[in-house]
């Protein structure tokens, strides 16, 4: 579910500012954390990249909710906007929640605190999700499928085909991202996604993703990715899903 560079010193060792509950084992790592919010010339960005916090989790839910309100699958499942809203909202707050607490979530601020901006990693071994992980989302996708009605089936099918047709090997998987409109073309999105594709690379990682919109794939070419799997049928009639990978970047391959 996706919707749509600064670097240290050769050698420099630095700690990220943007450090999620996962990073404790990346201790000792360079991750180019603290270069992130500092544009080319030292100075500040006006969008800082952090870690978001739990109970910022409705707000990054929303935002999520709204990127994905065109997506064509979550289109295809609920034809009506305002169902779609309601659908999403919940289901959206609650993946943010569980990505803050148990894997990676990371959210661009603009000067007055708002996210404009988040990304939800899975680091290895936090997908698929546990059955304990699911259980504290039950609440709100009670509210999703009360408001999905007859299609909530369908959409948690999509989520169950997806699980299983993930990878197994040791990887980081991006579960969903989105950047409100005021801050698109800023540049968000790359920062989104550099502070955590330096994990993997100095981890020698793969990094995976599903989209089921075909105008994300020569976005996300731009940084390493590519198209990994066959088109993965989740509906009878209706969009397919992409599988992308993007393998390690090191200073030899670029």
């Amino acid at each position: 579910m996706l919707e749509l560079d600064q670097r240290p010193l050769p050698g420099e060792q630095v700690r990220t500012l943007a450090l999620g509950a996962y990073d404790q084992d990346y201790e000792g790592i360079r991750i180019r954390g603290d270069m992130a919010n500092r544009q080319e010339d030292g100075a500040p960005e006006p969008i800082r990249i952090d870690t978001l916090s739990p109970d910022l989790a409705s707000e990054a839910g929303d935002l999520l909710a709204a990127s994905h309100a065109d997506y064509p699958s979550f289109r295809h499942l609920f034809p009506n906007p305002h169902r779609r809203r309601r659908v999403l909202r919940p289901f959206m707050s609650a993946a943010a929640r569980d990505a803050a607490v148990h894997a990676r979530a990371m959210a661009a601020y603009d000067d007055d605190g708002g996210i404009v901006g988040v990304a939800l990693w899975m680091p290895p071994g936090t997908f698929p999700l546990s059955f304990w992980r699911k259980a504290r989302m039950a609440p709100a996708l009670l509210q999703a499928a009360l408001s999905a009605r007859g299609a909530f089936l369908a959409f948690a099918r999509v989520g169950a085909i997806l699980e299983k047709i993930h990878p197994r090997d040791r990887s980081w998987y991006l579960q969903a991202m989105g950047v409100r409109p005021r801050a698109q073309r800023r540049g968000v999105g790359r920062r989104l996604l550099y502070s955590t594709l330096a994990l993997a690379d100095d981890s020698g990682l793969l990094c995976h993703l599903h989209t089921s919109d075909p105008a994300n794939i020569a976005y996300y070419e731009r940084f390493g990715f590519d198209v990994s799997q066959p088109p993965i049928e989740v509906f009878a009639h209706g969009p397919h899903y992409i599988g992308m990978t993007r393998p390690p970047r090191t200073q030899r391959s670029g």
